[in-house]
Parts: C-alpha cells; sequence; structure tokens
C-alpha cells in the first residue's frame, strides 16, 4: 500500500499547492494546463468566469478581445462571462489575479462547442 499512499500525499500536496496559486479556479482546469504545458499543446478551452456584479462590462469586453482576439457572451446580468480562446497558465494566472473574478472554469473546446460545466 506504500505506493498508493506516496500518490494520495503527492496528489494532496499539488492540490494545496494549485489552491495557493489558483485560489479562483477549479482545479481540474489548472492540471489540464500542466499536462497541455508538458505536451507542448496550445488547446483552445471555453472559460466560464464569475464577476463581482456591477462590473464595466465594455472595459472588461474591450480586455478579453485586446488579449484573445475573441468576443465574451455575458450572462446573469453581467455577472458571468463565457468565452473560448486559447489558454495558457500565464493567461489563466493573469485572469487569476483580477480583483474582479470571483470563480473560474473550463473545458476544452470541442467541435460541438460542449462544455464540463
Amino acid at each position: 500500500m506504500g505506493g498508493i499512499e506516496d500518490v494520495i500525499k503527492e496528489v494532496t500536496e499539488a492540490d494545496n499547492t494549485i489552491k495557493s496559486i489558483f485560489p479562483k479556479v477549479d482545479p481540474f482546469l489548472v492540471v489540464r494546463l500542466v499536462i497541455d504545458h508538458k505536451t507542448k499543446r496550445d488547446n483552445i478551452y471555453t472559460l466560464e468566469v464569475i464577476f463581482k456584479p456591477g462590473q464595466n462590462l465594455d472595459e472588461i469586453r474591450n480586455t478579453i478581445v485586446q488579449v484573445t482576439g475573441m468576443v465574451p457572451s455575458f450572462y446573469l446580468k453581467g455577472t458571468k462571462s463565457v468565452v473560448s480562446h486559447r489558454l495558457n497558465l500565464s493567461l489563466l494566472k493573469r485572469i487569476n489575479d483580477l480583483d474582479y473574478v470571483v470563480s473560474i472554469k473550463g473545458s476544452p473546446y470541442s467541435a460541438g462547442g460542449s462544455t464540463d460545466f
């Protein structure tokens, strides 16, 4: 059982590290991006970002377009954004660190556009 316990310990430590660096992000998204990084893949992800109420949506839209080249959709009275674009750990950290962001989920974009959230 020592091997299994070692795996559990290592995964628990990795999970704690992910939560400390990316506190607003679904940990599974970070793991997928780590795998992409290791395999040198540059995938498109569909992101769902939840904002604090009362944000300047025009400013957020313009920033997203400038950074990603893609136009986001806004829902729930401007507190939720959905957009598909190339994503890496650096960009995810930049989004995570925005004061007005509450949470981030994401999944690899598929031909049908369906997501895991």
